[in-house]
């Protein structure tokens, strides 16, 4: 991985690279990737994507949290970041398309078995990237994957979608990704694992355990 970091790292391919080195999360196994769209800003030269630090972090830990032998891989899309008049910005599709390569290296180095695109920005250019293929978001939370070689790919509402407009139904968002990653498993071992629920809250450091999910 140290070499595509600093392939990464490095990376010129348009201008993002002015506002701030790009994000990249250190990292040799990787069974569950989570895909977000951009770099945000940050304060430490530490911080990786998608960070406990921010809200959609914390709900992606909280989900994380109750499978500690399972190996997470957390990403963006466009690793740096977007800026107009120093207000962070969404990508354009040329920003994307220059940044794209680096996800499927990542991909083709960790070779992870299922990856959640998270949100609709991210999954349409993804999956028209890898095959062109139609998707819906379920407003049910009844997520759908599309397996690309051996990898299942999950398009799934943004958490940040989630916290803001759909927070009382939180925990059934929640159990839609969890009830993806047991197919993952499933299809791994070709038998059905149980999960314990989580719930996030921001001010609680983002975990409850609800008991096993069923």
């Amino acid at each position: 991985m140290t070499n595509l970091t600093e392939t990464i790292v490095s990376c010129k391919s348009c201008d993002l690279c002015k506002n701030q080195t790009p994000l990249v999360q250190k990292c040799t196994k990787a069974d569950v990737f989570w895909v977000g769209l951009s770099a945000v800003k940050i304060s430490n030269s530490q911080d990786i994507p998608l960070s406990p630090n921010t809200n959609t972090g914390k709900l992606i830990h909280s989900i994380e949290f109750f499978h500690p032998n399972k190996p997470f891989y957390k990403t963006n899309l466009v690793k740096c970041l977007p800026l107009s008049n120093d207000k962070i910005r969404y990508p354009s599709s040329k920003e994307m398309a220059c940044c794209i390569t680096h996800l499927k290296d990542e991909i083709q180095l960790l070779k992870p078995k299922i990856i959640f695109l998270l949100g609709k920005q991210v999954s349409t250019f993804v999956m028209r990237e890898f095959g062109d293929m139609e998707f819906t978001l379920n407003e049910d939370f009844e997520y759908s994957s599309y397996t690309i070689g051996n990898t299942m790919f999950v398009p799934i509402h943004h958490p940040s979608f989630i916290l803001v407009y759909k927070r009382k139904r939180l925990q059934e968002y929640i159990q839609g990704i969890e009830k993806m990653i047991r197919e993952m498993d499933v299809k791994m071992v070709d038998a059905p694992v149980l999960f314990p629920q989580s719930v996030f809250n921001p001010k609680l450091s983002g975990i409850i355990s609800l008991g096993q999910y069923n």
